[in-house]
């Protein structure tokens, strides 16, 4: 017998459940219609389109096998250009329940393929081919609807609409997959030519021109509140999706080098008071210096009250996506300029602080249970991105970039007991022969010793003490023995 075909073992795979029905189902969503009038035409919904969304979101919830066939006929039939797409354009307002099924169909339709489905390259050429299919413009309606629940969450009254925090986790996930949707395009991931349809670039200059990056630092500094608490593990993957490809070493030299101080004019439009406001929580030192833990540090919110940057500046609401709304980071940069920027942005407002402390919390916790696949993905995703971010602040001292080198960006990190914790996760990795996260944790380590050198042939008296206390309590003499020994795994 001959082999099936693509299609024919597409066909086979989806006998179980009612083609007809679904093919039914995307046929009255609606449809594109000519205006005579104004000699133009759009796409007009049907009166059941949005109870035909979420039948098809049952579908592709019962759509659980490896090869996911109805997501992939979804995609055979291009429901997202044909329906969805110019469904969100032309009702952008108005129709928020509408739009947030639209949003979640496409979250469906972008989820990883799993590795080990045998139709791996079709999933991801027709995920990719979606996420290519997202403009600047379609990406600004899809996000505006996420701008009610942060303007609640920013004015207290988050807690009056239950389904917000779910609403934030879904446009997170999405940003999360659009972020996945290219890892497979870098050179050692893509087989073939025909699969890299869009530079990961695209992704990210449509992320900076929405301003989501200035959202995700603010989310960042607001980890230890729900719902962002809960979402820790999707912020830890979406940096480290944003920074995956970088090296802090090629980031470092596009930022200024001078490390001034920050100057008031620079203030001046917050207000006069403001302006003043913000120069004393720039240059203020924390209390506990650059090894505390479970403090709330001088560059990010304050436990006693609302963060002043968060009322001056308005990062959560509608105003994030309007054209008038200035971006912290430059619009001129270029995609490097911008990610380096956005690493120096999360050090010095201390969100990488927070996210890194809470993010611990989270994974410690989940410790105490089996551990699944996803687990270990987080588990990785930290200790990359940790490793990341030491690096950086270690190389803003040889650069000598010193609003960064002399903030306390990582002082979560430097805590005792997280030291005491990378131990047990290296013993953990090492009996269980998890050879990627020895490489993980042993290289976090490796930097963490380099940047505890500069520290302590450089610091303050305070921080050669902290240094100091921590060679007796062995942990350097440990470190030595990880990285060391992890060659012998490699």
């Amino acid at each position: 017998t001959r082999p099936e075909s693509g299609d024919e073992a597409l066909h086979t795979m989806i006998s179980d459940f009612d083609e007809a029905h679904l093919q039914s189902l995307v046929s009255s969503l609606g449809t594109r219609q000519r205006f005579p009038e104004n000699s133009t035409s759009g796409y007009v919904k049907d009166p059941q389109s949005r109870e035909t969304l979420q039948d098809l979101l049952r579908f592709l919830r019962h759509d659980t096998t490896r090869e996911r066939p109805v997501m992939m006929m979804l995609h055979t039939w291009d429901v997202v250009g044909n329906d969805i797409l110019p469904m969100i354009q032309a009702y952008h307002s108005g129709a928020a329940e509408l739009i947030l099924d639209a949003v979640k169909l496409l979250v469906f339709l972008t989820l990883p393929a799993d590795p080990r489905a045998t139709n791996l390259n079709e999933q991801r050429h027709c995920i990719n081919r979606t996420a290519q299919s997202l403009t600047k413009n379609s990406c600004a309606v899809i996000f505006s609807h996420m701008a009610e629940p942060l303007e609640r969450f920013e004015s207290g009254r988050l807690h009056l609409r239950g389904e917000d925090g779910r609403t934030i986790q879904l446009f997170l996930t999405f940003i999360r997959n659009l972020l996945l949707s290219y890892r497979e395009n870098f050179p050692e991931n893509a087989p073939s030519s025909s699969q890299r349809l869009q530079p990961k670039g695209s992704v990210l200059n449509i992320l900076f021109d929405l301003h989501l990056p200035d959202l995700l630092c603010q989310m960042a500094k607001d980890a230890r509140k729900k719902p962002f608490a809960e979402d820790i593990t999707l912020l830890i993957e979406i940096f480290h999706l944003l920074f995956q490809s970088q090296v802090p070493s090629s980031l470092i030299h596009f930022l200024d080098h001078a490390g001034e101080k920050p100057k008031f004019n620079e203030y001046r439009q917050y207000g006069e008071q403001a302006a003043s406001t913000l120069i004393k929580k720039k240059t203020a030192r924390s209390r506990h210096g650059r090894f505390g833990s479970k403090t709330i540090y001088s560059h990010s919110f304050q436990r006693s009250g609302k963060d002043q940057t968060t009322q001056l500046r308005k990062y959560y609401g509608a105003r994030v996506f309007e054209n008038s709304h200035e971006s912290s980071l430059p619009s001129c940069l270029n995609e490097r300029s911008k990610l380096a920027e956005l690493a120096r942005t999360l050090l010095v407002d201390g969100g990488f602080n927070e996210v890194v402390y809470v993010a611990w919390d989270h994974i410690r916790q989940r410790d105490m249970i089996v551990c699944n696949d996803e687990d270990q993905l987080n588990i990785h995703s930290f200790f990359a991105l940790s490793q990341f971010f030491v690096t950086f602040v270690s190389l803003s001292f040889d650069w000598n970039i010193t609003d960064i080198s002399k903030s306390y960006a990582l002082s979560n990190l430097f805590d005792k007991h997280l030291f005491f914790w990378l131990r047990k996760k290296w013993e953990m990795f090492d009996h269980s022969k998890d050879v990627r996260g020895l490489l993980h944790v042993s290289a976090l380590v490796k930097e963490m010793l380099a940047l505890m050198e500069k520290l302590a042939s450089g610091a303050s008296q305070a921080d050669k003490f902290v240094c100091q206390v921590r060679e007796i309590q062995g942990f350097m003499c440990y470190c030595h023995r990880v990285t060391n020994s992890t060659g012998a795994h490699r």
